[in-house]
């Protein structure tokens, strides 16, 4: 049985990691001379980009060692190198299948980099993704914000609401959707194509779901943007509504290629009330508009925290209030009501002030409850275990003005008019 590409691909940048370039003395991979591996039935394509010292020699015997290096992993079929230079000129190619020089020939193929574009390595061709209506971004300006948390559950929120819903984790140094879905395994492999897997009724992939929990991830930006690449056009996304798509925090190359490789449909930034989380926001939300990429707003997590006694307060109160209970006692349950209703834990009213600074929209708040960690520990997300609950609230709320701003088209091609501006929601104002 033939090896699935993905792990094939895996094995080949593990093999990359130990050639290095005899000009620089530096490993290819640090010196961001691989700018994306492919590989189609084990028909493997590697693009380099040379910078404009190398000389021809130096270029061959770079592909070379490239050529044995990935010529050596197991299911690897046939290998082709695309070159080309900084400058955009095009290396001399290499004969195809036996080119010789100093004595020696290969048994490999060497192309010229005519896929290129010159001043650089070129900019991926952005495609639509097959059978997916809406491509949603999540992302944050840092780490720490529930940023995935916030993915998975807009996720499930979205099939809640009814929508066909597909989830992404393109968080390549911390694949977070096994753990928060509690799913394990690796995903078929059926007419080149790979099989997402499903859990909740969701389609889901994770880089998680083909490292081992505690292999570290330490690619470079190319091999970063080749995998998303792989994400976005080698798996089966079709029959979704939405697909959402799960960033690393920060802005980088994981960002970068997303924008490249795939029509965005909109984006939305997380952060918490805090002062620090909102300067990073707000890094982030550029970052999309410089990209030219739609952002739908921002989406303030952790807003309040909410006190598990809240409800037993509420009740306690009824009951003495509709016996005419004592007074004192009815007047400390209020005030005891009124100072732990919301507890600011992270400063107040941030996300909305930041929006308004920023000319965006203010999507809504998600409240802080020990329920939604419990359940991500536990691959349970709030949205799965207590669906009743305020925080699944805030979450189908947030579905449902996401479908409002960017509205799956019906059938007959009418889509729900996108309203121009959406009003603030809350949640728990009791």
């Amino acid at each position: 049985m033939a090896r699935p590409d993905i792990d094939i691909k895996n094995d080949i940048i593990k093999a990359l990691d130990g050639v290095n370039d005899p000009a620089t003395g530096k490993p290819v991979l640090d010196a961001l001379m691989i700018e994306e591996v492919t590989s189609n039935a084990g028909k493997v394509t590697v693009r380099m980009m040379f910078q404009d010292a190398h000389t021809k020699e130096q270029r061959w015997d770079v592909e070379d060692r490239v050529c044995d290096a990935v010529e050596a992993v197991d299911g690897v079929e046939d290998v082709n190198v695309l070159s080309a230079t900084e400058s955009g000129a095009t290396p001399a190619p290499a004969a195809d299948h036996g080119h010789s020089h100093d004595g020696h020939s290969h048994g490999h193929s060497h192309s010229s980099g005519a896929g290129h574009a010159g001043g650089g390595g070129g900019t991926p061709t952005s495609r639509s993704i097959a059978g997916v209506g809406k491509v949603i971004a999540v992302a944050s300006g840092k780490g720490g914000v529930g940023k995935s948390t916030v993915a998975v559950n807009l996720a499930l929120a979205l099939k809640k609401v009814g929508y066909r819903a597909g989830l992404l984790d393109i968080d390549v140094y911390g694949p977070s959707l096994p753990t928060l879905l509690g799913v394990k395994g690796r995903p078929a492999v059926k007419d080149l194509r790979i099989i997402p897997l499903e859990a909740e009724g969701l389609k889901i992939m994770s880089l998680g779901f083909l490292m081992d929990d505690d292999t570290p991830v330490i690619w470079r930006g190319p091999i970063v943007s080749g995998i998303i690449r792989q994400f976005l056009q080698d798996v089966d996304w079709s029959g979704l509504d939405y697909l959402i798509i799960d960033l690393p925090p920060g802005t980088g190359d994981a960002q970068l290629s997303l924008a490249q490789s795939v029509p965005l449909d909109g984006a939305i930034v997380v952060t918490t009330p805090s002062d620090l989380a909102l300067v990073d926001a707000a890094r982030g939300l550029q970052m999309f508009k410089t990209l030219k990429v739609d952002v739908l707003g921002i989406v303030e997590n952790m807003s309040h925290y909410v006190w598990p006694g809240v409800d037993d307060v509420r009740q306690a109160l009824d009951v003495l209030r509709s016996n005419n209970g004592p007074k004192e006692a009815i007047t400390l349950l209020e005030q005891t009501l009124k100072a732990n209703e919301r507890v600011y834990v992270f400063g107040q009213g941030g996300g909305r002030r930041e929006a308004r600074r920023l000319g965006t929209e203010f999507l809504g708040e998600i409240p802080l409850d020990g329920k939604v960690r419990q359940g991500g520990d536990e691959g349970h997300p709030i949205v799965v275990s207590d669906p009743t609950g305020p925080v699944t609230a805030a979450f189908v709320q947030l579905a449902k003005t996401i479908s409002e701003l960017q509205p799956i088209p019906s059938e007959e091609g009418d889509a729900k008019p996108k309203k121009k501006k959406r009003g603030l929601f809350s949640f728990l104002k009791g």
